[in-house]
């Protein structure tokens, strides 16, 4: 059962979306969620750049300008996700860190849950409006799951709508993984799952199919489609489930970076395109 969410924080939309999953999370679950806010010291310094034969005051004073104003934008960032707790009503602490943010991030989620983030990470904004290589580096390294949102999404889930999940599934080591973590986060009041499966032999398939389907099922998930294909699972995606479901489940084991999954491009593909929410 999911029970402790970390929200690592930017000012950007994407933040703004994650934070408003994981208070309706929270809601679900009754789990208790934590703002993290890092400070990076590291971009800072590194942003300063050589120091000229006697500059050093001159860039000792810049430094402690960047990290005084970066300083005060994460405490805004922190008072800005407490207010949205507190209005809802929602069991919260905070946690405030310094160094690389991702590596912060990833020390920081070994326990936690769930880790919901932007599919796009703007956590260097003290010296860049770009979007940074966040997520692909805890996709690397982090043995939480990850809950990648978009700049935009909105379900009135509480209300009555129900999230159609895909789940794609095909019953190697890290889909298992995937699915078992997913399983903490399945609920029949509030999900329609489809498991979809994509290989050359139906009844390969099939029997894989049903076997994650009871695994489900023993956790009170019901309601389940499940789907077989022999064609390719982006394309198949693309032109049946993509626009018809709102949340993907995919497994991600990077290797060497975002683009060598163990699971294929379809994680690369779901990630790039960036629009809805991926459980990875």
């Amino acid at each position: 059962m999911i029970k402790r969410i970390l929200v690592p924080l930017d000012p950007s939309p994407y933040t703004e979306t994650a934070v408003r999953i994981a208070i309706t999370m929270a809601k679900i679950y009754n789990a208790q969620l934590t703002g993290l806010v890092v400070l990076d010291i590291p971009g800072i310094e590194k942003s300063i750049g050589p120091i000229p034969i006697g500059a050093l005051h001159f860039a000792e004073k810049i430094e402690l300008a960047k990290k005084t104003e970066a300083s005060q934008r994460i405490e805004s960032l922190m008072k800005k996700f407490c207010d949205a707790c507190e209005k809802e009503d929602i069991a919260f602490t905070e946690a405030h860190e310094q160094g690389y943010p991702s590596d912060q991030i990833i020390e920081v989620s070994k326990y936690y849950d769930l880790v919901i983030l932007g599919l796009r990470t703007f956590y260097h904004f003290e010296t860049s409006d770009q979007a940074g290589d966040s997520l692909e580096n805890l996709l690397k390294e982090s043995v939480t799951p990850i809950m990648g949102v978009p700049q935009d999404f909105y379900m009135n889930i509480l209300g009555g709508d129900k999230i159609k999940v895909l789940i794609a599934h095909d019953g190697g080591l890290q889909s298992a993984r995937t699915l078992q973590r997913f399983s903490q986060l399945s609920n029949s009041e509030y999900m329609d799952i489809t498991i979809l499966n994509s290989c050359d032999d139906k009844k390969t398939g099939n029997y894989i199919l049903d076997r994650a389907e009871e695994y489900l099922k023993v956790r009170n998930v019901t309601g389940i489609q499940k789907e077989w294909t022999s064609q390719d699972i982006i394309q198949v995606i693309k032109d049946k489930y993509y626009d018809s479901h709102d949340v993907f489940v995919v497994g991600a084991h990077a290797k060497e970076g975002l683009f060598d999954f163990m699971v294929g491009s379809l994680t690369r593909y779901l990630v790039k395109r960036g629009d809805k929410p991926v459980f990875i």
